[in-house]
């Protein structure tokens, strides 16, 4: 069976996958044909995936995939007419409104040969700096952090730094789930190094719950802590000095500001939220050990202050002279696969290609290479600011790749009706089921993963060839050929590319000359600058910098370790945080007695807006509906139920950046309350994958406004002021089979797709619209009362088969879902009726653990089993916790593949394990009463 090598399509972890065929010629394959399995062979990995990862065939299975160019009104057109459409239309909207009028939006699912031929088209043809990336919303400020501080977008670390730390820090990370390979090399090293993990983040994540300290911060106090840090470092004489003079500039100014915070560390941990036991335990800990690795996400990256955040963390490994040094320093965890490839050929409004500005000398030097004299001559709109110009008619047409911003930008209903308002707008898509692609003018197929080839850089600066396997169907492309199509159109020389592999050699030319003209630049490509096609095509994942070509495939490799920046001195930057004691993020946060702080991020098994993941069975059964996680004692305050259905609306807060009309969401959205204790009392925690593809409020991004970091320009996704109110459904439930999702009076609809097929979950404001819902007078409708909830069962049948299956209650409708949907087709009998009632009085057990398919009941049912066993043979004073743990997981498989579910499993079987052992003494007490009576 042969394999070809390629990479993940997810996280910045960047995983090496090996995929199989049946067919060794690899002709007209399908995916049937194949198995994938994670790359032993791959730095980052070393062959093991996540639960998404291993899943990525199943993603190929689209329910749309869109196969042709097609316009907004349906009809389908070649090529040639499309790319001729979009040629003209650009053109004349420069014509008549500049440059400026037009704009593109790219993503980090894109590959870098896309992203350098897009960059080039904008950047050096149209003489505009109007392209952004999706990047900007995870990614921009580290990016502008270490600019500031390095003098140039480089993450000095690589991902063995987890193995050799001392101890390890994550900040805003929730890295279990986020980034769950490498989790498992952090839990690794703890175990062979004793090495000591920090997590940083006002939630108690599954990433929390495994760390050795976790420090529970206000929303926004990261920023003092680490300033405070960094005065703590030097009042103990901790910092290197030598280092210091030699390597940094502007320490003085910063550290006196810092000490200012660290003079009163009971003041300052009263600031940040902690205890200052826990306050002087992290500090000690930082100063007691040589190699402390930092290491953030989300959590800081979408803040207002992101950038400054970013910057004291790295202030504080200047401080100890660990910057490129083993087992220390910081570390940007990237998002999205090639989030670093784009930013490395300009994929910002903020830069050009391999890390240039806008100087006069980097805008020639490009305009001599490409042979043009429209080189943009400054910054772009960066994402926000795009939109809000595509809101404003300041854009006039508009070119979208691989991303879905109605769904993914803050305040959404503005976004979409930009878009719907703007004259023209190009989407370059794998499905025409997007939030996205619905409301665009020209719809383009572009080629997805399995079908287009080039190259991506993951987060430690490793680039990895994303290799095709299957043969594009229809006319799908990719997306530098479609881009090219159009150039070409325009009229513009050198877009005249064979493949993927001549436009790598000429960005790889670009940066051997960048290298040559500003040599303080660490970005460096010359030694694969002259690859002939089959070396590209056989490149081994590969670390930049790279000045040779006897650097190819190096590994492990750190930068800045000799203390040389790329600054104009050589030397890195202390940066001065600017602190206000109001900032809209900060642990000062006024909150009204009517609002909680949202916090939205990822969920375990999800990706983005769900376009790709969202029709994976196993992927869904965690979360089959929209969730919004709370403090019990939240309830109350709200008049909320657990299990109800809460509106979530964005609260007027003088705090925000704008809150005028024109920029603050006037939508909602709406999700299921959730109760869990280990949230903060005033904050609130939602998914941010949720959009109108799925479920009928869409997602989070509804009640998120806009404001953004004043110097990355990310938007600020964390802690935002939302008010929550009740919303009271007569009915509520599910339909199986036939569904009409424009039927009268639906309230709530999410779609979930099921192994073998496709359920949808229903609510009606108006009990009678929910009797009515798909009620024929052929319907066979009865009541089944469960306890004290009455159950509307309806049949819709057709031949005498059942063809729809209606379940509707005053109450939250509880059913195994696949069992249930299985009912579909089958005769409506007698026999029928009783499977079905038999079937729902079992109810149903909430999934754990996605990669095995286990769930709480399971686990349960083998930890009594465990505990049984162990008081029959050790007797009750023996028994061991860690030990039916263990033999739990290595029976059932949970959690022992890609890790990310241990926190689930084990807080299921510390349960189980408790009732169990309160029963066991409850009876053992009885025994004694019944002995002494």
């Amino acid at each position: 069976m042969s394999a070809i090598q390629s990479s993940c399509a997810y996280c910045g972890v960047g995983c090496g996958v090996s995929v199989s065929s049946t067919k060794a010629d690899w002709i007209d394959v399908d995916v049937a044909d194949l198995t994938l399995i994670g790359d032993t062979n791959h730095p980052a990995n070393q062959g093991h995936l996540c639960a998404k990862g291993e899943r990525l065939l199943d993603s190929l299975a689209q329910p749309n995939v869109l196969r042709y160019p097609t316009l907004r009104s349906g009809m389908p057109l070649d090529w040639d007419k499309a790319s001729t459409l979009i040629a003209e239309t650009f053109a004349q909207t420069i014509a008549d409104h500049g440059p400026d009028s037009v704009a593109l939006y790219l993503s980090g699912q894109l590959l870098t040969e896309d992203y350098y031929v897009a960059n080039k088209f904008a950047k050096g043809f149209l003489k505009t700096a109007n392209i952004d990336t999706n990047s900007r919303l995870c990614m921009s400020s580290a990016v502008s952090a270490m600019q500031r501080a390095f003098g140039e977008d480089v993450v000095p670390g690589c991902f063995d730094d987890l193995e050799q730390a001392e101890v390890i820090v994550l900040v805003g990370a929730n890295t279990a789930w986020t980034h769950p390979v490498l989790f498992q090399r952090i839990l690794a090293a703890k175990k062979t190094n004793n090495a000591r993990l920090v997590v940083i983040d006002p939630l108690s994540t599954a990433t929390a719950k495994q760390a050795d300290i976790h420090l529970a911060i206000k929303p926004g106090a990261d920023l003092a802590l680490f300033h405070g840090l960094l005065g703590y470092l030097a009042d103990q004489n901790c910092v290197d000095h030598a280092y210091i003079t030699a390597h940094t500039e502007g320490f003085d100014s910063v550290v006196s500001q810092a000490q200012k915070l660290s003079k009163n560390l009971a003041e300052l941990a009263n600031q940040v939220g902690i205890p200052v036991s826990e306050l002087t335990e992290f500090y000690q800990l930082v100063a007691g050990h040589k190699k402390v690795l930092t290491a953030s996400c989300q959590g800081v990256n979408q803040s207002t202050i992101g950038t400054d955040v970013t910057n004291a963390m790295i202030n504080c490994h200047l401080a100890l002279g660990q910057i490129g040094q083993p087992g220390s320093g910081f570390f940007s965890l990237t998002g999205q696969p090639n989030a670093m490839g784009g930013r490395e050929v300009g994929g910002l409004a903020t830069q050009l290609a391999c890390h240039m500005g806008f100087s006069d000398l980097e805008r020639q030097l490009l305009a001599d290479f490409w042979q043009t004299d429209s080189v943009a001559e400054q910054k772009g709109l960066a994402a926000v600011e795009m939109f809000d110009a595509l809101a404003e008619g300041k854009i006039k047409a508009i070119w979208i790749m691989g991303t879905n911003p109605v769904v993914s930008l803050p305040n959404s209903d503005k976004i979409a009706k930009a878009l719907a308002d703007c004259p023209f707008v190009v989407v370059s898509e794998i499905s025409p089921d997007s939030d996205t692609a619905k409301l665009a003018d020209v719809l383009l197929p572009a080629q997805g993963w399995s079908e287009k080839c080039g190259t991506v850089t993951n987060s430690e600066r490793t680039i990895t060839r994303q290799r095709g396997f299957i043969t594009p169907k229809g006319e799908a492309k990719a997306d530098w050929w479609a881009v090219s199509q159009v150039a070409q159109k325009m009229g513009f020389h050198g877009f005249y590319f064979d493949d993927s592999a001549s436009i790598f050699n000429e960005f790889a030319t670009l940066s051997a000359r960048v290298k040559q003209q500003f040599p303080n630049k660490v970005f460096d490509l010359t030694g694969l600058a002259s690859l002939s096609k089959g070396q590209y095509d056989a490149l081994l994942p590969t670390q930049w910098p790279i000045a040779s070509t006897s650097q190819i495939g190096q590994q492990g490799e750190r930068v800045f370790s000799d203390g040389v920046f790329a600054t104009a001195s050589g030397k890195a930057e202390f940066v001065a945080p600017f602190i206000t004691p109001l900032s809209v993020n900060s642990a000062e946060l006024p909150l009204t007695h009517n609002t909680l702080l949202l916090n939205s991020g990822r969920s375990r098994d999800q990706w983005h807006t769900m376009t790709r993941t969202g029709h994976i069975a196993s992927l869904r059964a965690s979360i089959p509906e929209p969730v919004i996680h709370l403090h019990s004692s939240q309830l109350q305050k709200f008049s909320l139920t657990d299990g109800g259905l809460v509106r979530i609306q964005a609260a007027v807060n003088s705090n925000s950046v704008d809150s005028t009309a024109a920029h603050f969401p006037s939508a909602f959205t709406m999700a299921r309350a959730v109760i869990d204790d280990d949230m903060p009392i005033n904050m609130a925690s939602m998914s941010m994958h949720w959009s109108a593809q799925f479920s009928m409020t869409k997602g989070v991004n509804q009640a998120l406004d806009a404001r953004v970091d004043p110097v990355s320009k990310q938007p600020g996704f964390k802690c935002q002021p939302v008010t929550l109110s009740s919303v009271e459904l007569a009915l509520q439930g599910m339909v199986f089979g036939q569904h009409d999702p424009s039927a009268q009076g639906l309230h709530w609809q999410v779609a979930q797709t099921l192994e073998n097929g496709l359920c949808h979950h229903i609510g009606f404001m108006n009990a009678e619209d929910g009797f009515a819902y798909q009620a024929t007078q052929y319907s066979l409708k009865w009541t089944l009362t469960l306890g004290c909830q009455h159950l509307h069962i309806q049949c819709n049948m057709d031949k005498g088969l059942l063809k729809a299956l209606k379940l509707l209650s005053d109450t939250k409708v509880d059913v195994a879902l696949t069992q249930m949907n299985a009912f579909i087709g089958k005769p409506v009998d007698n026999q029928l009726i009783k499977q079905l009632h038999q079937q729902i009085k079992a109810g149903n057990s909430p999934l754990v653990c996605a990669c095995t398919a286990v769930t709480e009941d399971q686990i349960s049912e083998q930890m009594n089993d465990q505990f049984n066993d162990q008081v029959m043979s050790d007797g009750i004073a023996n028994i061991s916790f860690a030990q039916a743990l263990d033999n739990t997981q290595s029976l059932l498989g949970c959690g022992r593949q890609c890790g990310s579910c241990h926190s689930e499993v084990k807080q299921c079987a510390k349960q189980s394990w408790q009732e169990a052992l309160s029963y066991t003494e409850i009876e053992h007490q009885h025994a004694v009463e019944e002995d002494v009576a």
